[in-house]
């Protein structure tokens, strides 16, 4: 059941204002910080905003992907940290991804409630030291004893990692032939054998905080299992990933907006016609993220025309954002420390996965090639 447009609207109200007396207020000590402060989290906390993304039933709000994209553009635009934005809209897409739809229903009666009020939050720890992401080289293994697993490996990289009191571990948990199968299994950090790692430091996205965890025969109950034993690959990651890009675009756009806010006083006269085009731009891309937001409601479990449309929204972005920071170098003398550090961290996710986007995009040309084939499209 989704939630009303007015409910919608009422949700988005306490949004922006939370964006604005919580984030943009103290703008330049959040862009610089490397902790992410208590303070913001319990304010979050406070405002009922950590349950956007929590069924109705166990104390949140129900709502959609799309109004939890709308969401995080108003975070991105008004509050003007892409890293703060990161770290609510993680919490509030980890939750409604894994816990909410696929984990078993005592771990929603017991997890979901948390998660509403924010007493707690989650991590999801798939890349490893040396390894990233990459299934062929990921090692963490999960051994099956009794009702328990035992689990054993390091991740990095953990968005929330320092923040999360719960963590859904992609491990090995069988092997046939060299094919390696996945299982998603939620880790309390109370766990015996788990321990916090420092992770991987990044040098932009502040205050979004990146840790890392270590398990040495850690034992996690078997009813910990989330989704299906051995599919965790496809359901938990690569589905994961599509939905976390489709829903973030709209944030992308919305510090994409937020920038020009802040340079458009400060260019010279004759640079008019560039604020123009830029503005064009981000209209279009703007109705392109709401479409993308709108199809993971709408798509299920078939993640491909995301994935697609995903692309699309990535290369149409990179031009405006390329021209932004044309722009920005142009008025660096005359602009604050916070809108120059907003400006590298539009640039620095604009170049996340770019080897990963480039092999998408020539999975999708030779299937094209061959589709085309097959309907004798080819030059006579």
């Amino acid at each position: 059941m989704t939630i009303t447009a007015t409910k919608e609207a009422d949700l988005l109200k306490r949004v922006d204002a939370f964006a604005k007396t919580n984030i943009a207020a103290h703008r330049h000590r959040l862009i610089t910080s490397q902790e992410f402060p208590k303070s913001l989290w319990d304010a979050f906390a406070a405002d009922g905003l950590a349950g956007l993304s929590v069924p109705k039933e166990f104390g949140g709000e129900g709502a959609s992907y799309h109004t939890l994209a709308k969401a995080a553009q108003i975070l991105s635009r008004i509050g003007g940290v892409p890293g703060a934005t990161m770290v609510f809209s993680a919490h509030w897409l980890m939750t409604k991804i894994h816990i909410a739809s696929d984990a078993p229903k005592e771990v929603q009666k017991m997890l979901l409630p948390l998660l509403a009020r924010g007493d707690v939050t989650l991590s999801v720890a798939i890349s490893e030291p040396g390894a990233g992401a990459h299934p062929k080289h990921l090692k963490t293994t999960a051994r099956r004893e009794g009702e328990e697993f035992i689990l054993n490996g390091e991740k990095t990289y953990l968005t929330n990692g320092p923040l999360a009191e719960y963590f859904i571990t992609l491990a090995i948990t069988s092997e046939s032939q060299g094919k390696k199968s996945f299982s998603a299994i939620l880790v309390p950090a109370s766990s015996s054998g788990f321990h916090r790692t420092e992770g991987m430091k990044i040098d932009f996205l502040h205050p979004c905080p990146h840790g890392g965890i270590r398990l040495e025969d850690c034992r996690v109950s078997a009813h910990n299992l989330i989704g299906k034993e051995g599919e965790a690959f496809e359901r938990t990651s690569l589905r994961m990933r599509a939905i976390e890009d489709a829903a973030g675009a709209l944030s992308h756009v919305g510090s994409m907006q937020c920038l020009l806010d802040q340079i458009s006083t400060k260019v010279p006269i004759e640079q008019t016609t560039a604020i123009g085009e830029i503005t064009t731009q981000l209209q279009g891309l703007e109705i392109l993220a709401n479409q993308l937001a709108q199809l993971i409601d709408q798509t299920g479990h078939d993640v491909q025309p995301l994935l697609e449309l995903q692309l699309g929204f990535k290369q149409f972005s990179h031009l405006c954002s390329d021209a932004l920071e044309k722009l920005v170098q142009e008025t660096s003398n005359t602009i604050n420390t916070e809108t120059n550090l907003l400006a590298r961290d539009i640039s620095k996710l604009h170049n996340i996965a770019r080897s990963a986007h480039a092999a998408r995009h020539t999975k999708i040309g030779k299937a094209y090639i061959q589709k085309s084939n097959s309907l004798g499209l080819q030059d006579e």
